[in-house]
């Protein structure tokens, strides 16, 4: 790949509690679950800080995990009820402390799953069940079942999400995966087939039309690709072959060929369609040649099969109409849903993705959402570069509804933080802003002198604002005044 994204630091963990609007949102979650599959107890739906009634005045990380500890076990109860699940208090000690860990400081750490367990008894079998979090409430994806002697021997996963289990891994005695099925195409049938040997993935055949002619095989070694047989298969190859010798035009004329040769066999979009979709768009957006860029985008997300592998796809979309079109309101919409399918995908929040989301909210005047999104992200959680974002949009949202102390607050920390130096005069004049209008005249003043220094073309910017109109009444404003139509009169 050659697009060119900025890709954030590792992210650092923290074990400090859980925020209240966090355990909150979490709490609220488990509680909906609980609606949803028809579970009943007396936890509160929600939580306040406040005395009396059945509602705890402070809920702490254990809180949350006991919650979804005894979810699990009334899920396993009523939907697995061949399971049987801990009852007495050495048993329910064990499994917290092995087993569940700490569900809430995973939370924090931006992973938003968490996985349940029937009893551990001898003898017994075991299964292990993976939730993930979809907007405000929890869905089953991942079904794990050990035998009595604790091995592993079958994983059933819903990978698209959508409800329906869709990839049958079946292991052997050593643990290993031995072959694995897939329904890709959400027909109902299976169309790939997973071979291994040895724990080493071998084969992969696809029938991706069920009409029962493998169209493709893919051979590997060492876990990798090593080469592909089937329809289209030649042309790609080809194409591959100029693509790495930087022919890329000619590589595209092949990746074309390969696809239509494709989709005469298998006219339906599949994974391959999706792929062949992907890299065809990944040479047209580096060549600039943006029309046929669009169009390929558009075809791409015609077919259902692609939802699932687009995210890549996504990212390119809505970087391209944010940073080349400024076309906000369409990167906007695509930001979002580039942040939704990354959570379902991943089962965990993006930093990258959500940054740029808000700033995209930010630049369509829409900066409630633009707060909305930030307050999903944890500052402390994230490196310097980062952070310094978090903060830099968090006060222009808050600056342009009118929130100036809190603006200050957090522009204040995005200036410490520093940044890449073609934003520090922005930030230098919405600083000086936010100290006119919470009447830190001098800090004000340095601020604005700052910004100047840095970018005099903030000058007519600032001389329509009124809350400047101080500044340029001093001495030091009447100088920048004076030497700003001076310069303006030599340009004439």
């Amino acid at each position: 790949m050659r697009f060119l994204f900025l890709i954030f630091g590792s992210l650092i963990l923290i074990s400090l509690p859980l925020s209240a609007t966090l355990l909150e949102d979490y709490w609220k979650a488990v509680q909906n679950t609980k609606d949803r599959f028809e579970i009943e107890d007396h936890s509160p739906k929600r939580f306040s800080f406040r005395l009396g009634g059945e509602i705890p005045g402070v809920l702490h990380k254990e809180s949350l995990n006991h919650e979804i500890f005894w979810f699990c076990q009334k899920y396993i109860d009523k939907y697995h009820s061949n399971y049987p699940y801990p009852r007495f208090k050495d048993e329910i000690r064990s499994h917290l402390t092995e087993l569940y860990g700490d569900p809430s400081q995973n939370f924090l750490s931006g992973k938003l799953s968490f996985s349940c367990f029937s009893g551990w008894k001898e003898g017994s079998s075991l299964l292990k069940l993976s939730f993930f979090m979809n907007d405000d409430e929890f869905y089953p994806y991942r079904w794990d079942y050990y035998d009595t002697k604790g091995q592993l021997f079958l994983t059933e996963e819903d990978e698209t999400k959508n409800g329906k289990k869709d990839s049958f891994t079946y292991y052997s005695h050593s643990g290993c995966p031995k072959e694995i099925t897939k329904d890709k195409n959400d027909f109902g049938s299976i169309d790939e087939w997973w071979y291994y040997k040895n724990c080493q993935l071998i084969r992969i055949e696809y029938d991706a039309n069920e009409n029962g002619f493998r169209e493709r095989i893919c051979h590997y070694e060492n876990g990798k690709e090593s080469y592909c047989e089937g329809v289209g298969e030649k042309e790609e190859r080809e194409a591959i072959q100029l693509e790495n010798n930087q022919k890329f035009q000619e590589a595209l004329t092949y990746y074309r060929k390969s696809l239509k040769e494709y989709k005469k066999e298998v006219p339906n979009g599949t994974s391959r369609t999706c792929s062949l979709l992907k890299k065809i768009a990944n040479i047209e957006y580096n060549e600039r040649d943006f029309v046929s860029f669009t169009k390929t985008l558009d075809e791409f997300f015609s077919y259902r099969a692609c939802e699932s592998d687009s995210l890549d796809v996504l990212i390119y979309k809505s970087y391209y109409y944010l940073y080349v079109l400024g076309d906000y309101k369409t990167a906007k919409d695509s930001y979002q849903k580039t942040s939704e399918i990354y959570r379902k995908t991943n089962g965990e929040i993006s930093p990258e993705i959500l940054l740029n989301l808000a700033y995209a909210q930010f630049m369509d005047k829409d900066p409630h959402s633009c707060l909305a999104s930030l307050d999903k992200l944890n500052s402390r959680r994230l490196t310097a570069y980062p952070r310094f974002f978090l903060f830099y949009y968090r006060g222009s949202c808050e600056l342009s509804l009118g929130r100036f102390e809190d603006a200050y607050t957090n522009l204040k920390r995005a200036q410490i933080l520093g940044g890449e130096r073609e934003f520090l005069p922005v930030v230098y004049y919405k600083l000086g802003r936010a100290s006119f209008a919470t009447n830190r005249e001098q800090e004000g003043n340095l601020w604005t002198h700052q910004a100047l220094l840095y970018d005099f073309e903030l000058f007519e910017k600032m001389e329509s604002d009124p809350l400047f109109s101080n500044f340029f009444e001093s001495p030091n404003g009447k100088s920048h005044k004076r030497k700003y139509y001076l310069n303006k009169q030599k340009k004439q």
